[in-house]
């Protein structure tokens, strides 16, 4: 054999040998992709998954529509099963209260406060889908990435206000009579 047969004939090894083990590779990854996604597909059918479904509803606690009261997504779990209400308390002129969101909902998610006098909700630190409230109503979006925020509202007429994550996944209402 001559030097140039015996390179090609290398050539062609190394060639064949570069695409059995290309097409070795791309078969495990197909096979783990669908591994994984018949895993998921069976948890989500065992219920193991949070349904964000089986929350209960709130009127209003969206604008123009229906919310969920209790917030869950999955990124941040679930909420909880009914309703926690909580009162905005009058210190001087303002009403004041404090929303919890470490447990990945809003603690109360249902806030009560009177109508013709400023509220001030104050929020602790958010991450993930609580990373951000927004008050659409009110054009209030605030980052609590950094320790948390105060939302300020002005004194409000009576009716039902929507607020929400920054990715409109968990959700809470502002009721005002």
């Amino acid at each position: 054999m001559t030097d140039k047969s015996q390179e090609s004939a290398i050539s062609q090894t190394y060639s064949a040998s570069s695409r059995t083990k290309f097409i070795l590779i791309a078969a495990a990854v197909v096979f783990a992709f669908g591994a994984a996604y018949s895993y998921a597909a069976q948890r989500a059918g065992s219920g193991e998954v949070a349904q964000a479904d089986a929350l209960p509803y709130v009127e209003g606690s969206v604008p123009g529509g229906t919310g969920q009261a209790g917030g869950a997504c999955a990124c941040c779990g679930g909420g909880p099963s009914e309703p926690i209400e909580g009162s905005a308390t009058l210190g001087g002129d303002v009403q004041r209260i404090a929303v919890d969101v470490s447990g990945g909902y809003y603690d109360p998610n249902i806030i009560n406060a009177k109508a013709g006098v400023p509220i001030e909700i104050t929020f602790n630190e958010g991450a993930g889908c609580l990373a951000e409230v927004q008050f659409p109503d009110f054009g209030v979006f605030e980052d609590l990435t950094g320790g948390g925020a105060v939302v300020k509202l002005p004194a409000l007429e009576a009716g039902t206000y929507g607020f929400s994550c920054g990715m409109q996944m968990v959700f809470g209402t502002l009721v005002v009579e």
